[in-house]
């Protein structure tokens, strides 16, 4: 109680002060304001004193589990970093739990069913206004995640009992909610002070939900975001399956009542870009991605033009195989890092500090020395310069991104596979793993094991570093992997969340009768596998597949009750 009325004292203070310092020479328009001011706080105290009295007297539920409400709103890219930190939180909860997914914002439900329609750590989607939360469960915690975690209600008694962890989650970001107020009375007209404490406090956007650090968020998490096989047929159906393509876009959101932005990069120099790239690579394609024709123009030159042709999940499958994706900062540069692929990412009023990932290439020009995200309500559709064009984006060449293009090319490297043996039993599995790696510390991939972590545990007895995709997870499976010496992720047989060439050793037992594109899982198993590295894959009938272009004929491979070795090296 003391707290809260230092708090309040030090919030009047700051406010009288701000007002004298306004309106040094009229006391009257102080009073007035300063009264105002006064009756504001006084009416928002009163309103959530009314909500949290009515919320405490709800019946609770008796059941064991955790029950927590999240709501979300924003775009895309909003909702996929969002994720990650909900993926976080759910994976250190260690007690049973239920998370509840809401958005209040009309038709982004689909974008909560694209991301989250796999996740394991979700229990429902759910588009409703927020009061209808109160009427319709009864939660233990409720928190809203906009840039930062905002804990609106938290039962501290309950929690304790079942969750230091989450308890101690709730109790610090209250904490930091009470010492940057203004992030969350006032979002989204913060954000550009949101922005400004990330930079100084070393924080990317992916971060700023983890505002404490309590989540152990940093450019090396695992990122999550789920491929449905059946969308991969978009490849084939626009000839794209044999060949090499880049993807560009023009358009910042389905939900943007504009086809201009100041985030965008003018149109004629993504044409004059296009011409360029032609010129130095004329057998790699252009495809054009977009929501729609009304928000995103035509550019001339591309070989295949998307727009407005694809669902969310098919639009995903096109990011994923293309060699780089070309845009202004925005939410399908977001979902290509998701997909664990590079953009060349162009920046101008945001900031690439905070919104940009390290293994893109950020473009900023120098039309202007700032960026000037939510300075005011319309900086993303005028100039604050009162330029015609945004002098920020303008001044970003198409020559700047065609450098960035022939590196990203450059740092390409083509490799040639091979079988190396396809004689052994499951169970000797480990033993050969042992027998070819001397170096304990290299690094071991296991996904989506039918037999679980048993492997992984007796290989943990002589190797330190071993990541496991699991299929099947309880409240407390993290934390057991953790005290086995193991790294337990969600994720996608079709989307990995590794590096390329980051694993020495990749196994994949199958136990899945029905899965399907295999060629496809097979692309990505020897994506994250290191040159010279062992690719290890049973379960598997290879018999009816296609993997010429891996250069291997199908009956070099055992038949599905057998175990397959396969190598990768760096070709000539």
């Amino acid at each position: 109680m003391k707290e809260e009325a230092e708090f309040y004292f030090s919030k009047l203070k700051s406010r009288i002060d701000g007002l004298q310092r306004k309106y040094a020479n009229n006391i009257i328009k102080v009073s007035l304001r300063l009264s105002w001011w006064l009756c504001r706080e006084f009416f928002r105290a009163l309103f959530y004193s009314c909500f949290y009295s009515i919320f405490k007297r709800l019946p609770r539920h008796n059941g064991d589990e955790l029950k927590i409400a999240i709501v979300v709103s924003g775009g895309i890219g909003d909702i996929l970093t969002y994720g990650t930190a909900i993926k976080e939180l759910s994976k250190r909860i260690n007690h049973c739990h239920s998370i509840d997914l809401y958005t209040n914002e009309k038709g982004r439900k689909i974008i909560l069913d694209f991301v989250f329609h796999k996740a394991r750590f979700i229990s429902n989607l759910v588009e409703t206004n927020f009061w209808n939360i109160l009427k319709k469960h009864e939660y233990d915690v409720i928190m809203r995640i906009d840039r930062c975690t905002n804990i609106l209600y938290y039962n501290s008694e309950c929690i304790e009992k079942k969750s230091k962890w989450l308890g101690n989650f709730c109790k610090n970001s209250k904490i930091f909610i009470t010492k940057y107020y203004k992030f969350f009375e006032y979002t989204p007209h913060y954000h550009t002070l949101i922005a400004q404490w990330a930079i100084l406090n070393n924080k990317t956007r992916i971060q700023k939900s983890d505002q404490c650090g309590l989540l152990g968020i940093d450019n090396s998490t695992h990122l999550f975001l789920d491929l449905a096989p059946e969308n991969i047929k978009i490849l084939k159906s626009f000839g794209l399956e044999e060949i090499q393509y880049i993807t560009v876009q023009r358009g910042i959101s389905a939900y943007e009542k504009s086809s201009e932005s100041t985030r965008m990069w003018p149109i004629r120099h993504h044409e004059k870009f296009i011409e360029l790239f032609h010129r130095a690579y004329p057998d790699i394609k252009v495809v054009q991605l977009g929501y729609s024709n009304k928000l995103c123009k035509s550019m001339d030159g591309v070989d295949i033009n998307l727009v407005g042709k694809t669902s969310l999940g098919e639009l995903a499958v096109l990011l994923k195989h293309s060699l780089f994706h070309l845009d202004g900062e925005g939410g399908v540069v977001h979902m290509k890092r998701f997909l664990n692929g590079r953009s060349i990412a162009i920046f101008g009023p945001t900031s690439e500090k905070v919104f940009g990932y390290p293994e893109n290439i950020n473009l900023r020009g120098n039309g202007c020395s700032s960026w000037c995200e939510w300075v005011s309500d319309d900086w993303d559709s005028k100039c604050l310069r009162g330029f015609e064009e945004a002098p920020c984006m303008a001044s970003v060449s198409p020559e700047m991104a065609m450098e960035a293009a022939d590196k990203l090319l450059r740092d390409r490297k083509n490799f040639s596979y091979s079988v190396e043996r396809n004689s052994i039993g499951e169970d000797k599995i480990a033993d050969h793993i042992v027998d070819k790696n001397a170096d304990k510390r290299i690094k071991i991939v296991d996904v989506f094991n039918k037999n679980g972590t048993s492997l992984a545990k007796t290989l943990r007895k002589n190797f330190d570093d071993i990541t496991v995709f699991d299929l099947n997870f309880e409240f407390d499976s993290f934390a057991k992997a953790e005290k086995d010496g193991l790294t337990l992720e969600y994720g996608c047989l079709y989307n990995i969340s590794m590096s390329d060439n980051s694993s020495d050793v990749v196994i994949w037992q199958n136990g899945d009768a029905a899965v399907t594109q295999i060629m496809y899982i097979m692309k990505e198993l020897f994506r994250i596998l290191k040159p010279r590295g062992m690719l290890i894959v049973s379960g598997v009938s290879f018999q009816e597949e296609d993997l010429s272009p891996f250069g291997i004929l199908p009956e070099q491979c055992s038949p599905s009750k057998g175990v397959t070795f396969f190598s990768k090296t760096l070709a000539e």
